[in-house]
Formats: structure tokens, sequence, C-alpha cells
């Protein structure tokens, strides 16, 4: 699988960052992925969705672990990518489409598990959380994760994977004016970088009745040791990117 998606993404003509961005996804195929969603435990779900699916990692994952993956990412050209890389290695159980998080095509209380990585804070977050707690059945497990200040001193310091067509420094710089104007009931043009801090998103989820609510960083629920984490728990010394993971009442 690993030799074919990069012949995709070979053969696709994608932006300088999304290249790099999937060069880096997939560097090592989808095990750390699968070992991931095992910890969490997402597995053996009859219907699970990822929520902003982007490029697939996740989806693959989900697929070898659960019944059925629905993956959705308000953008095209990923949805496509992932579509071809499940025809291409003949995964029958990834069924694709183009959607919003904000707006979900899906009827209420569809899924036993909903998953939702990297995307929430592009998106006005509170309805998009709201969207995933009403497609969630009762007793089902969501997990999303999003970015508190820290996040954003980090891309501001240290101009984290920088490229012709992506300047982290401008990302972090409009984060604060998106998140004001987000806050404060004014318009945002999607997709915004929004700033979430831990017990913003924990209120918000119980608001909408999710119970046995957990938040750590990133990679550190179901393992407080784990080593192997994407992204760090805290960056000068506020907290940079964090999960969250919940059960609908």
């Amino acid at each position: 699988m690993k030799n074919y998606i990069l012949n995709t993404l070979k053969k696709n003509q994608l932006t300088p960052n999304n290249h790099a961005f999937v060069q880096r996804i997939f560097k090592n195929g989808i095990s750390d992925y699968v070992d991931r969603l095992k910890q969490y435990g997402f597995l053996d779900f009859e219907h699970v969705l990822d929520a902003g699916c982007g490029f697939g990692q996740w989806s693959l994952a989900l697929s070898q672990l659960n019944k059925e993956v629905f993956s959705c990412d308000a953008d095209v050209e990923r949805v496509e990518f992932l579509h071809k890389i499940a025809v291409e290695n003949k995964i029958n159980n990834i069924h694709t489409r183009q959607a919003f998080i904000d707006n979900l095509p899906y009827e209420n209380e569809s899924f036993d598990a909903v998953f939702c990585y990297g995307v929430i804070f592009l998106t006005p977050w509170k309805k998009s959380l709201s969207e995933l707690v009403r497609v969630l059945k009762p007793g089902g497990k969501l997990y999303v994760n999003a970015n508190g200040l820290g996040w954003y001193k980090h891309l501001w310091y240290t101009a984290h994977n920088k490229t012709s067509d992506y300047d982290p420094q401008l990302i972090a710089a409009n984060a604060w004016r998106d998140t004001y104007n987000y806050n404060n009931g004014l318009d945002i043009v999607s997709p915004s970088n929004l700033i979430i801090e831990p017990d913003q998103l924990v209120k918000e989820a119980e608001n909408l009745g999710l119970q046995d609510i957990q938040w750590d960083g990133e990679g550190l629920l179901g393992n407080s040791s784990n080593k192997e984490v994407f992204f760090q728990k805290e960056y000068f010394g506020d907290v940079g990117v964090y999960e969250v993971i919940g059960m609908k009442k």
C-alpha cells in the first residue's frame, strides 16, 4: 500500500504544501495510525465516521479495525486521493464523499464511533462539534483533537513545515484575528485557524451531552507515557495539541 500511495502522489499535481504533507503522513505507511487507534479503543465498531479525513491515513487504519468506515472531507482533491488508494488496494469498506463537518450529510445517530483528527479548529468549531455529536449513536465514542495557544506560538517562533505556499507565521497571526472574531460572533472565512483551549472544548462537549470526557496531550490518552506522539502537549509554556474522548449519553 505504501508504494501505491507514493505512486498516486506522483500522478497527482498537488500544491507544494500538500505534496510535502502526504509524504510526511505516509512515510511509515499506516502502522502508526493502526497502533494509535488501538490505543484509543477505536476498533470492532460497525459504522465509524472519519470526519475531515484529509488524504485518508486514519480512514485506511480505521478500515483495518472496523467493519464500515465513512470518510468525508471538504476538499474534493483529498477525498479523491483516498478513493483511488482504496480502489487500487481493493479496500471495500471505505465509503468516501465530499462534505463539511459543520454540516454533515448523515442521519442522526448513524455511527457507533466518530473520529475527527486535525480539522475541527479549521471550522466554526462549536457547530462542527454539535454535528459530530448529532450523528453519533447513544453510547457511541467520539474522538476529536484541537490546538491551544502553544501551537500557534510554535508556528510563529519556528516557522514549522514552511513551504512556498504555506507560511506558518501568517497562519499564527491570522489565528489571533480569526479566534477573536469567532468568539465575538463576527464573521470568519473558512478555513480559519481557531485557538481552542481544552476547558472550552470539554465544556462544550458536556453541554452537548457527552460524558466520561477525558483530555490529554495528543497521543497520550490510553498511554500517558507514549513517546511516539505526533505533536507536543505544550509549546513555549502553553497548551499545544491535545485530544478529547467522550461517550454520548
